[in-house]
């Protein structure tokens, strides 16, 4: 008898945390997160500007609990940083770059900011804060963590 009530005690007390955690789940709604990836044909990195070349669009992933993926043209990447500035620039903010050259793949953290656009490819002033990125590079990977103000839209 004092195992069911103890079984009971601890099913009501679960409950009770749950509808809890509901109660203060995270409006993420106010501040999305979105992961975007850069993938470029090749690349550079010298003199503090890190370009990928390239580089038609730019694919993102949402990080809230509203699931979103898509994709869209550079120039439009660049609009979204622009209306975002204040905040990147009072907190730079930095991804992970993987990069192929002629030793193979590596990777580095790098700082970003003041991105720039043409129609294929994209310059950053950038600063390597871990790991090590040569002058040159072939096929290139960029993840960028950034919160935004409003939801990203595919393009088609």
């Amino acid at each position: 008898m004092k195992s069911w009530i103890l079984i009971l005690t601890i099913i009501f007390s679960f409950c009770g945390v749950l509808a809890n955690a509901q109660d203060h789940a995270i409006d993420d709604s106010k501040n999305p997160q979105y992961l975007f990836i850069i993938t470029g044909d090749t690349g550079t990195f010298e003199g503090g500007k890190l370009t990928f070349k390239g580089v038609p669009i730019v694919t993102f992933y949402s990080m809230a609990a509203k699931r979103d993926v898509g994709h869209f043209l550079m120039g439009t990447f660049v609009e979204m940083w622009e209306k975002n500035s204040s905040a990147y620039k009072a907190d730079p903010p930095d991804g992970t770059i993987s990069v192929l050259d002629e030793k193979g793949a590596l990777g580095a953290v790098i700082e970003v900011s003041n991105p720039v656009s043409t129609l294929n490819s994209i310059t950053f002033k950038a600063r390597v804060l871990e790991g090590k990125l040569p002058p040159a590079f072939n096929a290139s990977s960029f993840f960028l963590k950034l919160n935004v103000i409003e939801a990203p839209h595919t393009q088609n």
